[in-house]
């Protein structure tokens, strides 16, 4: 459920059929009493980035957001004689934790460069070291979601999908995915937005799909920001099944794609849910209620 590489960590974790993005760099510096200043750049997915720039007195860390669509981001520093700096960032709050750790959670609501955190050496006649990781995931960890807001079915209003498991569900509707609906669907069925918003991700290019978490990675989804943070998700969509872009503003009815049968999935249907980024590149279902049919 993991795909990894040189220079940042993808964990495409699709948890009961949500694929979180997360950005985990890890970087190691060892700086001595006398270095020329210098800049690395770290990037995943033209969305989430990180810049570190450093010098012999001190290392600052730049969180980038290249999309104008909220993102949630945990940066975590340890290392050895560092201290922190009195001018680091004030939206931000830096956390000093034992051991040498500095940790802070940040929302980049828009595409933007802010400065994250600053550490200086806190003894200059020694050597210190800086080791990063960077998580993120889309939307805003502070999010509070409208829990009156009702829910459109996620089909025509002329038809009739069975709930074939709803909030938690024993097959696979724990822990962050605890408030979800999965609908019994035909391969092929239009689905339509459920909730306002604007379309931030989707992927639609797999055609793999099974009753085991190792397809989780080839689910084909949509997923839509609504105006409180939260993002309703559209999952186990056909192969090229999806008709909208990013960036797209959808009304409810919209017509988003077409369901399938990608991903972790044991028989055709959708999974919908409405979540909530967290902390640490983690996220979490909300409960929701959909308005009676045919309304």
């Amino acid at each position: 459920m993991q795909d990894k590489n040189t220079w940042c960590k993808l964990a495409q974790r699709q948890l009961n059929g949500w694929v979180l993005r997360r950005l985990c760099y890890f970087g190691l510096v060892v700086l001595s009493s006398s270095v020329q200043a210098t800049s690395d750049y770290y990037c995943y997915a033209g969305w989430a980035c990180l810049e570190k720039t450093q010098s012999d007195a001190h290392i600052e860390f730049w969180l980038i957001n290249q999309l104008p669509y909220p993102i949630s981001m945990t940066l975590t520093v340890s290392g050895q004689n560092l201290t922190l700096s009195a001018n680091t960032d004030d939206r931000f709050t830096v956390s000093a934790l034992p051991a040498g750790v500095f940790s802070l959670n940040a929302v980049l609501p828009k595409a933007q460069r802010v400065l994250g955190m600053r550490l200086a050496r806190q003894n200059p006649a020694l050597y210190f070291t800086a080791q990063e990781t960077l998580e993120w995931t889309p939307g805003d960890m502070y999010a509070q979601h409208n829990s009156q807001y009702p829910y459109q079915y996620p089909y025509a209003k002329n038809q009739y999908f069975p709930i074939v498991q709803g909030f938690g569900g024993g097959y696979s509707h724990q822990g962050a995915s605890r408030y979800a609906v999965d609908f019994a669907m035909p391969i092929g069925t239009p689905v339509y937005a459920a909730r306002n918003g604007v379309v931030i991700d989707l992927i639609e290019h797999h055609n793999k799909g099974g009753a085991s978490r190792r397809f989780a990675k080839y689910a084909n989804f949509v997923s839509i920001l609504h105006d409180d943070g939260t993002t309703g998700e559209y999952y186990h969509l056909r192969k090229n099944g999806v008709v909208v872009v990013r960036g797209q503003n959808v009304e409810v009815g919209d017509l988003l794609g077409y369901s399938g049968n990608t991903g972790f999935s044991s028989l055709p249907h959708l999974h919908f849910a409405v979540y909530k980024a967290k902390a640490q590149g983690e996220f979490e279902s909300l409960p929701f209620h959909f308005m009676p049919e045919h309304e």
